[in-house]
This record gives C-alpha cells, sequence and structure tokens, in this order.
C-alpha cells in the first residue's frame, strides 16, 4: 500500500473514530426528566447510572441517608451524571430538586448533591426549610473539605461518603434535629389563645364572628340613637337581622338575632305622633286598616308580598300608611298597575326540543291585582348525548416527600 493510501485510510478510520464517539458522548447527555430516579426502582438515595461510585459505596450512602431521615426528617439525592451537555450545574440541580420534589412537603427540607463528571463539577441544592442549617457558605465548605481533594485523587467513594456524612453530623445536632421536627410539627404557627394552640381556621373564624357581632351592636346603637324617625330607624336596623347571619355565624348572632326582633318590634310598635298636627296616633287592627288601603295594597297584603301598618289620629284628621314589604316573595312590581302582586303562572312546551333542533316554550305571568298577562316565549336548548371519558393513573415504587427547593447551596470544580 503507498503512503497516499495509507494516509487515506488513517484519515477515514480517524472521521470514523470522532463521529462514533461523538454519538457515544451524546448517549450520555442527560435532561432532568431522564436521569433515573432512585425512588423509582425502590426506596433508594442514590442515582449513578454511569457506575462512578462502587456498590459498596452506593449501599453505605442509602443507609447513611435512610438513618438520617429517619432521625431528622431530610432528605437526600445523591445524583452522578456524566454529562448535561451546555447546560450549567447549578440551573440543572434546582431543576431535578423541583421535578423530583425532594424533602418533605411544606417543611422542604431536602437536599441534593449533583455530581457532573465532563465538568468535573458538584453542586449542593438545599431546600427552603434547610437553608438556616445548612447556608451556602457551610455547604461550599463541606465540598472544598470532603469531596473536592478526594475527587481530585479520584477518590470518587470517599469524597462522596465524606459530603454526606459530615451532612448526616450536621443534621443530626440536637438542636437542628429540634428545629427540623418542630417545621413538621402539624400544629407549626398556630395561634395561641390563653395558651392553646387553635386551629387557624378556628381562630380566624372566631375573630371574624367577633368583629361581626361587634358591628351587628355597634349598627344598632348608632341607628338608635340617632334623629331619625321611627320607621327609618326601623328600615335601617333591619338590614342587620337575617336568618342566614345565624347559619354564619351562630355565636353571638343567635343572641343578636333575638335582642333585634325585639328592637324591631317595639320600633314597629311604639306610639306615634302625627307630622301635622302633633296629635298622638294609634294603629289600626288588619281588619281596621283596609278601609284606608287600595285595592292593590289590599291584594299585597293577602299575597304576603308587603303588610302595611296604619296610623290614625283620635279625631281622624290625619292618617299615615308604613310599608313593609317582604325579603322573601316570589312577587314582583306589576308593569301595569305598579303593585307587587306580579308573579310567575305556568308554562307549556310548544315545540319540544331533538337531538338536531332546538324547541320553544311560552311562560305565562299574570298580576293578582289587575290581572295583566304576559307571554314570554323562550328557546330549549337541543338536547346532547351524553359522553363519559375514563383516565388512567400511574404510580411508581416510592417516591419522595414533596418539597421544593430554596435555591441555595453551593458548587465546586475538582
Amino acid at each position: 500500500m503507498t503512503s497516499s493510501a495509507m494516509f487515506k485510510t488513517f484519515c477515514w478510520l480517524l472521521v470514523a473514530w470522532v463521529g462514533i464517539g461523538s454519538l457515544h458522548a451524546q448517549d450520555f447527555v442527560f435532561s432532568v426528566e431522564e436521569v433515573p430516579n432512585p425512588k423509582d426502582r425502590g426506596n433508594g438515595y442514590v442515582s449513578d447510572n454511569n457506575h462512578l461510585l462502587s456498590e459498596d459505596a452506593v449501599t453505605q450512602l442509602n443507609l447513611l441517608l435512610a438513618s438520617m431521615e429517619n432521625k431528622s426528617t431530610a432528605q437526600m439525592a445523591v445524583v452522578v451524571v456524566p454529562s448535561i451537555g451546555e447546560e450549567v450545574p447549578k440551573d440543572f440541580a434546582t431543576r431535578l430538586f423541583e421535578h423530583w420534589g425532594i424533602g418533605q412537603k411544606g417543611a422542604d427540607n431536602g437536599l441534593l448533591l449533583l455530581i457532573v463528571t465532563d465538568q468535573r463539577r458538584a453542586e449542593i441544592e438545599t431546600g427552603y426549610g434547610l437553608e438556616g442549617l445548612l447556608p451556602d457558605i457551610v455547604c461550599l465548605r463541606i465540598l472544598l473539605e470532603e469531596l473536592v481533594p478526594r475527587f481530585q485523587q479520584q477518590d470518587y467513594d470517599g469524597g462522596v461518603v465524606g459530603v454526606v456524612k459530615r451532612v448526616k453530623s450536621l443534621l443530626e445536632d440536637p438542636e437542628a434535629l429540634a428545629e427540623l421536627r418542630a417545621a413538621l410539627d402539624p400544629q407549626r404557627g398556630w395561634p395561641r389563645v390563653m395558651g392553646e394552640r387553635i386551629h387557624p381556621g378556628i381562630y380566624w373564624y372566631g375573630m371574624a364572628s367577633l368583629f361581626f357581632g361587634l358591628g351587628v351592636v355597634l349598627w344598632l346603637l348608632i341607628n338608635l340613637f340617632n334623629k331619625e324617625d321611627l320607621y327609618d330607624k326601623y328600615r335601617h336596623i333591619r338590614y342587620v337581622k337575617s336568618l342566614i347571619f345565624i347559619f354564619l355565624f351562630p355565636i353571638p348572632y343567635l343572641v343578636l338575632y333575638f335582642v333585634l326582633k325585639g328592637v324591631l318590634n317595639r320600633l314597629r310598635n311604639q306610639r306615634r305622633f302625627s307630622k301635622i298636627n302633633g296629635l298622638p296616633m294609634h294603629k289600626m287592627t288588619e281588619e281596621e286598616d283596609d278601609a284606608y288601603l287600595e285595592k292593590g295594597q289590599v291584594t299585597e297584603e293577602v299575597l304576603g308580598s308587603i303588610d302595611y301598618d296604619v296610623w290614625v289620629t283620635d279625631d281622624g284628621s290625619d292618617v299615615m300608611i308604613l310599608k313593609y314589604a317582604s325579603r322573601f316573595s316570589k312577587y314582583s312590581a306589576c308593569p301595569e298597575c305598579k303593585f307587587k302582586t306580579y308573579s310567575y303562572v305556568s308554562s307549556r312546551v310548544i315545540s319540544p326540543a331533538t337531538y338536531t333542533s332546538s324547541g320553544s316554550q311560552e311562560l305565562i305571568y299574570e298580576c293578582k291585582n289587575c290581572n295583566y298577562c304576559k307571554r314570554d316565549i323562550v328557546t330549549i336548548p337541543m338536547k346532547t348525548h351524553s359522553s363519559s371519558s375514563s383516565g388512567g393513573s400511574r404510580s411508581g415504587g416510592g417516591s419522595w416527600g414533596g418539597g421544593s427547593s430554596g435555591g441555595g447551596g453551593a458548587g465546586a470544580s475538582w
């Protein structure tokens, strides 16, 4: 073979070797979603798909981290990846932490040690709940004192185990344990009343009931002692008398309800004087007041939509008619006679709806006083076929606790 032919053969082999090496390298570039989760294959804590660590080291790490979680409730993951491409290890660690949800939900006491071998970079990522116990400077010191010198000597097992043991000793300190366990206390942050913890929902409901009750009392006093006439006092105080408040704030409104009822009854029946001549007036009975009411007003009383009180001076020189509308009535003001005697009466289907077309319906409204009648035509929506769908669910073996990253931690290169 000539030297020229040998050179061409060498060039082709070199190109093929570089191409195969490039493809092989791409096979080991991990995205966050591709990193093997150790909880999916049991209840481990170490993800090392490229076997940088020995089996004995992985076993030792899993035992150390399980013991740490049992004692301190903190969760720590150790992840070794050959490459993450052009991504920044710190950003990758944060996203992987969030993707897995390392640490207990609510306590956010998770920790991630990420090692990226092609970048020769290690990152410690901490959850919100560990930032006080493991501030950034402490995380950096752990990496520089435990991992970096051993990795420089290619003692990868010793470096990772050293980091885990250092973290474990810090988190299992009695004061740290107390802080970590307090973070998982279901009553943490609950308000105290007379030295006892009260559920926040009950506490704030009690506060709302108290302020509502005080507000009702204040409103009552303001209206009782203002200069309005009795009828206006009645109308304004009536705003805060409702059965619905008994269900919303039974204590103290149940007591206030009967107080308000008594006050309103007194205001409605308290003796009045004529605004024309100042003479005393007396209230007519229900049978007697009909003689002073219009036909529509009598009909309103019969239907219960409005009740009228009629006050008359002894000599009949002045008559005062006071209107008390019902809060809950099916009747509304009639478009024709204006009395509150108008309501829906009946309906009939003109054409039924089908699966291919809509239908129509006639609604009939009528006034009980003047017999005014109105008919409205409304559309009935087209019928539709009911449909149902079902979905699947997925589950895994173990899982992390659902914690969140606090963005803290530190990184170091070796």
